[in-house]
C-alpha cells in the first residue's frame, strides 16, 4: 500500500475508533480547524467547488460571494465527515431527534404500496439521512462509490450496515441493477445519489444551464417497476439536519424498452435534476460537491 493510502487509512480509523472519546464540541472544532487549512491552502476540491457554486450562483469564481460560499460549504463538508465519524456511536435517540424530516407523509403514503425509489444529491449529510431513513422506514437500501484505499471503503460500509443500510459496492461487484430493481419490487426504499455520473454510464442532461453527464439509474429503476419515484435535498439548520422531501415525480407508467426507454429515463431525470437545481440554489452552502461535474468546468492543476 502506497504511504498516501495508509495515511488516510490511519486517518479514517482515528476518525472511527477515537473521535467519540473527545466532548462534542471539541470534535466540532477540530474538523472546522481542517476545513480553515484546506481553504487557507486552496486545495484542489476547494477549488473545484468554487467552480461548481460559479455556475451555481452564475457569479465568477473568484468573485466574494462564491468564495464566501465555498468557505461555508467547507466547513459544512466537514462537519458531515465529523457527524459520520460519530454516527456509529449515537444513540438510536440522538440518532432521530437531529433529523427534521419535512413532508415526510409523500413517501410514506407510497411505501404503504409497495417499494420506493428516492434521488438526492451530495447535500447536507447523506449518511446521516440514510440511517435515519433506514430506522424510520425499516429499510433503505443503496449502492457505495467503491473509495480507495480499499479500507477506507470497507470502514464506510461497516458504518453504513451497522445503521440499518444494506450497501451494494457501485462498481466491482456485478448485478448491482438487480440488485436494486429487487429490492424495489421487494417492498423496500432504494435511495441513490443523483448529482454526479460516478460510474460513467449517465446520461447529457442540462444542469444549471449547461450540458452534464448525469445518473439515470433512479429514473430507469422507476420505470422499469412501475413504483414511485421521489427526490429530496438534507440541509442544515443549525444543529438539525433537515429532509426536505419533494412531491412523487410525474411521468407515463407505459413500459417502453429499447430506445424509447432510455430517452424517458433522460426526460425523468430532467425532471430529477430540475428539483435539485432548485434544492442546490436554496441552501448552496450545503452542496458538498468538490469533484468535477460540468466537462468544462475542471480544476487545471497545470
Amino acid at each position: 500500500m502506497k504511504l498516501t493510502n495508509r495515511i488516510v487509512d490511519a486517518g479514517f480509523w482515528v476518525g472511527w475508533n477515537a473521535l467519540w472519546l473527545l466532548p462534542g464540541a471539541l470534535s466540532y472544532r477540530i474538523f472546522d480547524s481542517i476545513a480553515v487549512v484546506c481553504l487557507r491552502m486552496r486545495v484542489k476540491g476547494v477549488r473545484q467547488l468554487e467552480l461548481n457554486l460559479s455556475r451555481v450562483m452564475d457569479q465568477e469564481p473568484d468573485s466574494l460571494v462564491v468564495r464566501q460560499t465555498a468557505r461555508t460549504a467547507m466547513r459544512s463538508y466537514m462537519r458531515y465527515y465529523c457527524e459520520t465519524f460519530l454516527l456509529p456511536r449515537w444513540s438510536e435517540k440522538q440518532l432521530l431527534d437531529k433529523v427534521r424530516a419535512e413532508n415526510v407523509h409523500n413517501i410514506e403514503h407510497a411505501m404503504s404500496t409497495g417499494g420506493v425509489i428516492l434521488t438526492l444529491p451530495h447535500s447536507g449529510n447523506w449518511d446521516h439521512a440514510g440511517a435515519w431513513a433506514a430506522k424510520h422506514f425499516g429499510s433503505m437500501c443503496t449502492v457505495a462509490e467503491r473509495l480507495r484505499p480499499e479500507g477506507v471503503f470497507q470502514k464506510f460500509l461497516k458504518m453504513r450496515t451497522g445503521r440499518g443500510m444494506t450497501i451494494m459496492p457501485l462498481t466491482g461487484a456485478g448485478g448491482t441493477y438487480e440488485f436494486l430493481r429487487d429490492n424495489v419490487n421487494q417492498g423496500r426504499l432504494v435511495a441513490l445519489l443523483g448529482d454526479r455520473d460516478i460510474a460513467k454510464n449517465g446520461m447529457s442532461n442540462l444542469f444549471f444551464g449547461y450540458r452534464a453527464s448525469l445518473p439515470i439509474g433512479a429514473a430507469v429503476l422507476a420505470i422499469d417497476t412501475g413504483r414511485p419515484l421521489f427526490t429530496c435535498a438534507p440541509w442544515y439548520d443549525g444543529e438539525t439536519l433537515v429532509i426536505d422531501f419533494d412531491q412523487e415525480v410525474e411521468f407515463d407508467r407505459t413500459p417502453v424498452q429499447g430506445r424509447d426507454r432510455l430517452r424517458k429515463a433522460q426526460e425523468v431525470t430532467a425532471q430529477v435534476v430540475s428539483r435539485f437545481e432548485q434544492h442546490i440554489q436554496r441552501h448552496p452552502e450545503n452542496w458538498h460537491q468538490l469533484q468535477p461535474v460540468w466537462p468544462d468546468l475542471v480544476v487545471n492543476d497545470a
